[in-house]
């Protein structure tokens, strides 16, 4: 089956040989070691994306479970809706944690799709590509995804920018966007030990132009968390561990238990 991805500089279909991906105007693209392809177009040198830090963290929080009701979700809303032979892109795929155990709950109901992941973190997409090569892992961003026109059935967004007019593109007609965003009370206990005065997550419900709503999912659970490298973990995947001043850090270091809501709301649209 022709991949989805495109060349980033012509726009032609690459064709993915052994350890080269091309295209027909001689644009060549050499797979990583760790089995990934950078397809990003930048003049612009340093890091893009989250960094090396954020990402253990996430990676190190994530794999204990906490979020395991959002995976879930995710899982039960893409097996219900996706159709047969389904192409899902996760645009903004991070190290691969909820693509890893989509790919998982897709195999459980024998339902035959293809995944393609990406992000615009080179570190976050080693990780990816160590932990499911199969998900056809790449370096890109969303506000110019290398992803056909009209090739993608489900395309997942979750706690990255959202690229509407690329979103559109991409998508056939029918076809699924499936967001993740916080919802009010998200670590909400979090930011209590973090801040004077802690504010609630506002969640916008306007419907993306373009998109009809087909459901809204709640997901929220208290979790508690009684390993302190856990609770290390969950603040520096975090931005508030950037935007906290050495005394909120300090407190959050100190703490040895940690009972907080996990909030979010998932959000299942219909391209019109």
């Amino acid at each position: 089956m022709q991949s989805i991805y495109i060349c980033p500089k012509c726009k032609a279909p690459l064709i993915f040989e052994e350890r080269v991906a091309k295209c027909t105007a001689g644009h060549s693209y050499d797979r990583a070691k760790e089995g990934y392809y950078n397809l990003l177009l930048t003049n612009v040198g340093g890091t893009h994306g989250d960094n090396k830090e954020m990402i253990l963290a996430r990676r190190a929080f994530l794999d204990v479970g906490y979020y395991a009701p959002l995976s879930d979700a995710l899982n039960a809303l893409v097996c219900r809706y996706l159709p047969e032979n389904g192409r899902i892109l996760d645009a903004g795929a991070g190290e691969g944690y909820y693509t890893g155990r989509l790919a998982e709950a897709l195999a459980a109901e024998k339902k035959d799709s293809e995944i393609y992941s990406f992000d615009i973190s080179k570190e976050a997409v080693r990780r990816l590509a160590k932990r499911r090569a199969d998900l056809h892992p790449a370096v890109a961003g969303v506000y110019d995804m290398p992803v056909g026109s009209e090739s993608v059935d489900m395309l997942l967004c979750f706690f990255a920018p959202f690229a509407r007019e690329e979103s559109l593109r991409v998508l056939k007609k029918g076809g699924y966007l499936c967001m993740a965003v916080p919802e009010r009370e998200h670590l909400f206990g979090l930011k209590k030990k973090v801040y004077a005065d802690p504010y609630y997550n506002e969640v916008s419900e306007e419907i993306p132009e373009g998109f009809s709503l087909i459901e809204s999912v709640e997901i929220r659970e208290e979790i508690a968390l009684t390993d302190p490298s856990h609770i290390r973990a969950l603040f520096e995947m975090t931005p508030y561990a950037y935007r906290t001043g050495k005394e909120g850090r300090a407190a959050v270091y100190a703490l040895n238990a940690l009972t907080t809501d996990i909030h979010f709301r998932l959000f299942l649209y219909k391209k019109i």
